[in-house]
C-alpha cells in the first residue's frame, strides 16, 4: 500500500487502511472484505475469477495453536497474488509451515491452485480484493 501511494504520488490508502492489514490472517480477510465490499468463496477461487492481487484466506487447520486461538471462518493461512514485472504473470507468495516444502515460496498461480485444490472448497477458502474500494 505504501508503494502504491508513492507510485501514485498521492494517498490512495490511508493510515487506517494500512493498519487494518496488520493483524491475524482471519481478521485480514475480514477487514479487506469490509473495505472493498468484495469476497470470492470456495471453488470460485480460480485463475479466471480472482481479482488482481487477491489476498486469499484458507482454512488449513493449524494444529494445537489453532485450537487455542479460534479464528473467524477458521482461516489459519493467508496468501497474496503478486505479478511478475514485465509480463504480469501471476504468482502466489506465501509462508508455509503446514505443507512441504516449508518456508517462504513463490509459485505460479496455476501451480499453487493445483497444489491447494483440497482447500479451495466452499467454507474453506475466501479471496478478497485488497486494492479495491
Amino acid at each position: 500500500m505504501a508503494a502504491a501511494n508513492r507510485e501514485a504520488g498521492r494517498s490512495l490508502f490511508s493510515h487506517e487502511d494500512v493498519a487494518a492489514v496488520h493483524t491475524w490472517s482471519d481478521r485480514l480477510i475480514e477487514n479487506l472484505e469490509r473495505r472493498s465490499g468484495f469476497i470470492l468463496m470456495g471453488d470460485h477461487n480460480t485463475a479466471a475469477e480472482l481479482p488482481p492481487y487477491a489476498t486469499i484466506g484458507l482454512q488449513q487447520g493449524g494444529g494445537a495453536w489453532a485450537k487455542n486461538h479460534p479464528r473467524l471462518r477458521g482461516i489459519t493461512h493467508v496468501v497474496q497474488v503478486v505479478h511478475r514485472p514485465g509480463d504480469y504473470a501471476p504468482y502466489v507468495s506465501e509462508a508455509q509451515g503446514m505443507t512441504k516444502p516449508h518456508g517462504l515460496r513463490l509459485l505460479p498461480l496455476a501451480d499453487w491452485i493445483e497444489r491447494t485444490r483440497d482447500y479451495l472448497k466452499p467454507d474453506m477458502a475466501w479471496a478478497v480484493a485488497p486494492f479495491a474500494g
